[in-house]
């Protein structure tokens, strides 16, 4: 008759908890590795995000230069034509009292 239990001998006992040793030092570096690529792109989408905040802070620069009232007046009258009203040409008309009804 067969035993019903067999008991580990030593050097299948240190074989299991050898592999186990190497399973979770295997889980270890995996994890680690993720690790380490996720920080390397977060990394380069955070300096991407300073050099777009940097364009959008020259851009912003940029509107606020092209949109003054030196650059614009400079603009319309070389593109449209238009030009700065003689003292002839300007028409002041008078405001009406707000008692008068019109």
């Amino acid at each position: 008759m067969a035993k019903s239990r067999v008991a580990f001998r030593g050097r299948t006992l240190v074989a299991l908890i050898l592999g186990a040793f190497v399973l979770v030092a295997l889980a270890i570096v995996w994890r680690r590795t993720i690790g380490i690529s996720q920080s390397e792109r977060l990394a380069a989408l955070d300096a991407k995000r300073v050099e777009l905040e940097g364009e959008r802070a020259r851009l912003d620069s940029d509107i606020r230069d092209a949109s003054a009232r030196q650059t614009l007046g400079a603009s319309v009258e070389h593109r449209l034509g238009m030009h700065i009203p003689t003292d002839k040409q300007v028409v002041i008309l008078p405001r009406p009292r707000p008692d008068e009804n019109p």
